[in-house]
């Protein structure tokens, strides 16, 4: 088996993963996955981005359904939103400890970690300090096996559409 390395995976650079500090905001990670049309966004403390959870967009549930948990969320921090679903949600492993992976790992086990967590999203981390580098989602797991080789509709019906227009 290839690590997800040897596939290209994760497919963007670790600048261009958006992420959010503990420290911050939930308000503003919700704005943040809005902004950037995301569905989710790991959770990272100091410079290095060391990963400590993860944020999707469904997670603004729980502000919604549950206001008794949350009455002060327009000072709520990341932190603690996460803390507090971990203790409150018997779904909370959605949200604590984020799913992560590294660049050596396979990509059947990114498939069985992805499927048994049942989420959309796996994390690539580095170093000890499992700093993130990059992000895997299930669309990008499944652009994996499915594409066009060169040239492939070239005899689609029968005849070269190419040698067709070419005349």
């Amino acid at each position: 088996m290839h690590p997800i390395s040897d596939l290209g995976l994760p497919f963007m650079s670790c600048e261009d993963v958006v992420s959010i500090q503990s420290n911050e905001l939930i308000l503003e990670a919700f704005k943040r996955m809005k902004d950037y049309q995301i569905g989710g966004l790991p959770v990272v403390e100091g410079p290095k981005k060391r990963i400590v959870g993860n944020v999707s967009m469904r997670d603004i549930k729980y502000l919604l359904l549950k206001p008794e948990l949350f009455s002060n969320f327009r000072q709520l921090k990341v932190k603690d939103f996460i803390d507090t679903i971990a203790l409150q949600v018997e779904e909370a492993g959605r949200v604590v400890p984020p799913i992560v992976c590294r660049r050596d790992t396979t990509l059947s086990s990114v498939i069985h970690r992805l499927s048994n967590m049942s989420v959309h999203r796996i994390y690539v981390v580095d170093g000890e300090e499992d700093e993130v580098v990059g992000v895997i989602t299930l669309r990008d797991v499944i652009s994996c096996f499915i594409f066009e080789p060169p040239n492939h509709f070239d005899y689609y019906y029968g005849f070269s559409v190419k040698e067709m227009l070419s005349k």
